[in-house]
């Protein structure tokens, strides 16, 4: 564990703390379901605009009339590492349907996304990686811990938000909200 600490940035530590933290006070994938939006005290889906690892920039309002999962992550966590996988599914069973991932990165530089991303055999395209350098999108999403994940219908609004880990993309509770949303009407 030292070994790992000493190869870890202060920040890292810091931020890994707090999300330890959060998880001992009952924040932890124990809990991890559809919750209302107001379990973060969200009333409105807040701006999101980053770039991506090719560096373009993506704006949530560009996607009105897809239903969209904002993921928060980083690569040194384990259960953000674990659901990259189910997120990937995801985009890949209903993309054609009109889901768009956005898997924003947590505060790390593209070469260890990438090296993320090919250490696990996981293709650059299969998800819309973008990068919150500063994590003020995470801050301003008042995402609690990471993984967190917020479900927003085709008109933009958040729907509910998944705290912690989808450790499985075909539970009937992941799959029943997606599947409702993507037949909406825009």
């Amino acid at each position: 564990m030292i070994r790992l600490m000493r190869k870890l940035t202060a920040r890292q530590v810091v931020v890994s703390l707090f999300f330890i933290s959060a998880n001992l006070i009952g924040l932890s994938s124990a809990q991890a379901q559809w919750h209302p939006v107001s379990k973060v005290g969200l009333t409105r889906t807040p701006p999101l605009l980053l770039n991506n690892l090719a560096g373009l920039p993506v704006d949530i309002k560009s996607l009105k009339g897809k239903v969209v999962i904002v993921n928060f992550w980083a690569s040194w966590c384990e259960p953000c590492r674990e659901e990259f996988t189910e997120l990937s599914y995801l985009q890949e069973k209903y993309g054609s349907k009109g889901l768009v991932v956005l898997a924003v990165n947590l505060a790390e530089m593209k070469p260890r996304i990438k090296q993320f991303l090919k250490g696990n055999g996981i293709p650059e395209n299969s998800l819309e990686i973008l990068q919150d350098r500063n994590s003020t999108i995470y801050k301003t999403w008042r995402a609690r811990g990471i993984p967190t994940s917020f479900l927003l219908n085709k008109q933009g609004k958040i729907e509910c938000v998944w705290i912690g880990a989808i450790d499985n993309a075909d539970n009937e509770e992941v799959t029943e909200k997606i599947t409702a949303l993507l037949g909406q009407k825009p």
